[in-house]
């Protein structure tokens, strides 16, 4: 909060109402997240004189992503304030008592990490050559080490933790390479360093929001189709499909959460920058690298990948799911497909979203019938964004469900927690829909799935369970999808 004086922002004007009997009160709005909190504290001995109020406004730019605005309505005076007013610790969401619990706190890359590298210059480790521009990758030190090193692989000495970002950025207009704060940020991991080893991505940290979503939208709506059973013996192995790499937090954690022969994971990737830097830099395992040959990309995919259960073809997706679909192999099934794939201007490209073009096209061979897809958008909580305006998307949405879903499929749409992105809306289409009654919400279903799939999903490798809660992020902005012009729920933030 700020105190009273003549800093004022137009974008912070704001009205509260004093309810009698108040000795402060306090308001705090942060218009890019649109979240509005307000507390009025009583007085403790009695009726307090008229307040002359003193009013205040500060706002950071939303563009820098952390725009705040505060208002405050004080008393007469600090000693009136100080002999009624007994002081209470004041927490964001909380403001009465203690602070709220910390979300996640098995999570390691949990809100209170982010910190340590979200909108911060890093020190360059490499930048390359992209369809972009340019592909850099900065380290962020790591104020968490637990020593996570896989078995089998080779190294040296003491093993040590950092963050590393990937960023894509354009091209200098004065040429030479971009700068530390060049660019806009694609993924973040943390990795694991150990003597003259190649990095090693710590595959039960997802850093980035959005791909906690997306993995946790996925795994609900398989589980509330039923195509995800908790029970390990009575789990069958199930195939992903990735598109788009980024830093490969998404594969690389289906590959290490799901039991071991229980999840085949295939991540399509159309730029080499990004793969080299995901590769030698940001820890993706370099043995999952496939043939960039479309047909033998196909034919190594539905052949087994020499074992490899985790793979990368250096492919368009849409070449090479077309090919996949050419082969005509019917045993060859996605459970879970994810869209987080953009342009140079942001949008999902129109290769992936033409109702005629090859990879919706191919869908309906490919997908398993309870199939669950979800969809990545860079869309801000006005309805807008890189990614399209509202007909834009409500079209993209229509398409897809079209082409992945049957006729009692479902669609919804959530956000990433706020306190973790304003800019990420995800789509989820669930091919068969929900088995059994569906008079109740699809929405209260969904989180009774989401629960269900925290409690009862098998541990991983390592002996610990999921690391983050499914729950608040199928529910985070929830909405029914309906086709244009039909009655909408409006779900809310809770």
């Amino acid at each position: 909060l700020f105190p009273a004086g003549p800093l004022v922002n137009a974008m912070a004007a704001s009205a509260v109402v004093v309810p009698s009997g108040t000795a402060e009160a306090w308001v705090v709005w942060t218009p890019s997240y649109s979240v509005a909190n307000a507390v009025a504290i009583p007085s403790g001995t009695g009726p307090v004189p008229p307040l002359a109020p003193l009013w205040s406004a500060a706002a950071i730019t939303p563009a820098l992503g952390v725009a705040t605005a505060a208002l405050v309505v004080t008393g007469r005076s600090r000693r009136l304030r100080a002999t009624t007013v007994r002081r209470v610790p004041r927490h964001f969401f909380n403001l009465f008592g203690e602070p709220a619990p910390e979300q996640d706190p098995e999570d390691p890359g949990r809100v209170a990490v982010v910190g340590e590298y979200q909108n911060m210059p890093g020190q360059m480790v490499s930048a390359e050559q992209s369809d972009f521009g340019w592909a850099t990758v900065q380290r962020h030190n790591a104020s968490e080490q637990d020593g996570y090193w896989p078995e089998g692989v080779a190294g040296d000495g003491e093993v040590t933790q950092e963050w590393r970002e990937l960023k894509l950025a354009k091209a200098p207009e004065g040429g030479g390479q971009p700068g530390p704060s060049d660019g806009k940020g694609q993924s973040v991991v943390k990795v694991s360093l150990r003597g003259n080893a190649a990095p090693v991505q710590v595959p039960y940290c997802m850093a980035l929001g959005y791909a906690k979503s997306m993995c946790a939208l996925a795994m609900t709506g398989a589980h509330l189709q039923g195509a995800l059973p908790l029970d390990e013996d009575k789990m069958s192995c199930m195939r992903a499909l990735v598109v788009g790499l980024g830093g490969g937090s998404i594969p690389v954690w289906l590959h290490h959460t799901f039991p071991k022969g229980k999840m085949i994971v295939d991540t399509v990737e159309i730029d080499p920058a990004v793969i080299t830097t995901a590769t030698e830099l940001l820890g993706f395992p370099k043995r999952a690298l496939r043939p960039g040959e479309v047909s033998a990309a196909a034919a190594d995919a539905i052949g087994g990948a020499g074992g490899e259960t985790l793979r990368l073809y250096p492919l368009g997706g849409e070449a090479f799911v077309e090919a996949l679909a050419a082969t005509g192999a019917s045993d060859y099934k996605y459970d879970m497909v994810f869209i987080d794939a953009f342009d140079n201007a942001g949008k999902v490209p129109d290769a992936i979203i033409d109702p005629e073009g090859p990879f919706l096209k191919a869908m309906p061979a490919l997908l398993a019938p309870k199939a669950t897809v979800v969809l990545n958008l860079l869309v801000g909580m006005t309805g807008s964004g890189s990614s399209g305006g509202p007909q834009e998307i409500k079209a993209m949405a229509s398409t897809i469900k079209a082409a992945c879903c049957q006729p009692n499929g479902e669609v919804f749409s959530a956000r990433t927690p706020i306190n973790e992105s304003s800019g990420n809306s995800l789509y989820g289409f669930l091919a068969s829909g929900r088995e059994g009654d569906r008079t109740g919400p699809l929405k209260e279903a969904l989180m009774a799935s989401a629960q269900a799939v925290n409690d009862g999903f098998p541990a991983d490798s390592l002996g610990k369970k999921l690391r983050f809660e499914f729950e608040r992020r199928v529910k985070f902005s929830y909405q029914d999808w309906k086709p244009a012009g039909a009655e909408r729920n409006q779900g809310g933030f809770f």
